[in-house]
């Protein structure tokens, strides 16, 4: 049983089980490798968890949200000809962020948990690249204060420079 979410905080897990879903299907060299389909059915069934108990126009005002979301916050971040990890490093970097601070809990175990343990593990060759740690730091820079003017990761501190 999922603790009780507001309407902001469910809104904010579709968003992010959202584009991590988006992160594996463009991000995938074969899409139907069993890996890519477990993790993609792992986060469907997270989005499932998130979602249920609601009533059809509460969903549908929910996936308003989350389409809003995405073209303000997270499209500019996703660059043309841009490698996909480059934008999933980004996520992962504001998603750690989010549990570090207690925002955000995922559940050990959870479907959300595995399938990011399997999504970070893909990421961690390009992470290693020169520069993509910092590029990725400042665009979840970016893509949460978005998501802040937007209403969203309310209570969340924002980035200082040390």
């Amino acid at each position: 049983m999922t603790r009780h979410l507001t309407e902001r905080q469910r809104a904010e897990q579709v968003i992010f089980i959202d584009q991590l879903a988006h992160v594996v299907e463009v991000g995938a060299s074969d899409p139907t490798d069993a890996e890519v389909r477990v993790v993609l059915a792992r986060l469907a069934e997270a989005r499932r968890d998130t979602i249920a108990g609601l009533l059809w126009s509460e969903q549908q005002q929910l996936s308003r949200r989350v389409l809003r979301a995405d073209i303000e916050a997270f499209a500019p971040a996703r660059r043309v000809n841009a490698p996909v990890a480059g934008f999933g490093l980004a996520l992962y970097c504001l998603l750690r962020r989010l549990i570090d601070a207690a925002y955000l809990v995922i559940g050990d175990g959870s479907p959300l948990d595995q399938a990011t343990t399997t999504i970070l593990v893909s990421l961690e060759d390009y992470a290693s690249r020169p520069g993509a740690m910092d590029r990725a730091e400042r665009d979840a820079d970016a893509i949460a204060a978005t998501l802040r003017a937007s209403g969203y990761l309310q209570g969340l501190d924002a980035p200082t420079d040390a």
